[in-house]
């Protein structure tokens, strides 16, 4: 785990559909695929996930990404 300090990624995704085409790191390296039991793993450890925050995506006219994280919100459209 990472104490201390900011970390970014970057989420490329489609703006028609909102389907994600690639994450990244701030270093421009992939993410990690993970699979269905691992993420069944962590849900079932003592520790389980924390939330964080929510990406939702709407299509009307301006396309918006919205990034709810801890009764915070930022949109970006396009």
């Amino acid at each position: 785990m990472v104490q201390g300090g900011n970390k970014k990624m970057k989420i490329k995704v489609k703006k028609a559909t909102g389907e994600v085409v690639e994450v990244q790191d701030e270093n421009g390296s992939p993410a990690t695929p993970v699979t269905q039991q691992e993420l069944d793993q962590i849900y079932q450890s003592p520790e389980g996930f924390k939330y964080v925050g929510v990406v939702l995506h709407t299509h009307s006219s301006p396309g918006c990404y919205y990034y709810i994280f801890g009764g915070y919100a930022v949109k970006i459209c396009w």
